[in-house]
């Protein structure tokens, strides 16, 4: 990975923060979910107007598809939640398995092969996201035991789906640019989740939703698809499919330092644990990838 596609990425992870302070603002996580999707769609719009060209249906059937993906992310990850399970259990099986997974795939089917050092960094930024939730090293079997819930399965298929989406991006951006690529994507997925949402939270929900964090969902629909558009960028420019994803996690390393500096949260040895693993990971991949 170059030195210019790093800066790029950590600059993505570092404006995609606002989307995880916004969410952990948020009164209704789902409800604020489909107002950062609006947002992203109504103010990326003239993406349609000075970077159209036109879309072959091969890659509007790539772009279903990753729709299909990140709208089941969704659905996913909120069912978790839903089923009384803690973030501590949630998350390392959510986001943890996500990068592991993409690299699979991408040796799959973009027949990316990782060097030992690039692969090695991508396990340990894996770790750092199993470990950063959990509130002590003893507890770190505690989201595998729980699998036997339907909580932590929703997780794991919330990484699947995470890891699934980003492959599909990366052979969805080899044949249209990433702005308008991205720009159409998350218009279908916001398509997708709009029933779900209905359904599930209800309008009056969405309004007040709105009426709490209305200036938040807006800036975090910026950054939002603007910090994926950047990613996407990179991976055209050369970086692999598996480095990227793994990297731009340390989104989540940012979100739980400005957590603690900025709204109180405690910090824990484990938050300081993950976070430097995530760290290690980016160095390895840098270096060694």
């Amino acid at each position: 990975m170059t030195l210019t596609n790093l800066s790029l990425i950590l600059f993505s992870a570092c404006i995609h923060v606002v989307s995880h302070v916004a969410l952990r603002k948020a009164a209704n996580r789902n409800a604020l979910v489909w107002w950062v999707l609006l947002w992203g769609c109504v103010l990326f719009s003239p993406a349609l107007i000075f970077d159209w060209r036109p879309v072959s249906l091969q890659v509007l059937g790539i772009m279903i598809l990753s729709a299909v993906f990140e709208a089941l992310y969704y659905y996913s990850i909120a069912k978790a939640y839903s089923k009384g399970d803690g973030i501590s259990i949630i998350y390392p099986l959510a986001r943890g398995t996500a990068p592991v997974l993409l690299m699979i795939w991408a040796s799959v089917w973009l027949n990316e092969r990782p060097r030992l050092g690039g692969a090695l960094g991508v396990m340990a930024i894996a770790a750092g996201l199993y470990l950063i939730n959990l509130p002590r090293l003893g507890a770190w079997r505690e989201p595998l035991r729980a699998l036997n819930h339907s909580g932590p399965r929703w997780a794991l298929l919330a990484g699947l789906c995470i890891s699934l989406y980003s492959v599909i991006d990366r052979v969805g951006i080899s044949h249209l640019d990433p702005l308008l690529y991205t720009y159409i994507a998350l218009c279908i997925t916001w398509v997708f989740i709009t029933p779900i949402t209905l359904r599930e939270v209800g309008w009056s929900n969405l309004k007040n939703e709105l009426r709490l964090n209305w200036l938040g969902s807006v800036i975090a629909g910026i950054t939002n698809m603007a910090a994926y558009i950047i990613v996407l960028y990179t991976i055209r420019n050369g970086t692999p499919a598996s480095y990227a994803g793994a990297t731009r996690e340390v989104s989540v390393v940012f979100g739980v330092l400005v957590g603690v500096w900025f709204l109180n949260e405690k910090g824990t040895a484990m938050k300081v644990a993950g976070a430097a693993c995530v760290a290690m990971g980016i160095v390895l991949i840098k270096l060694l990838g």
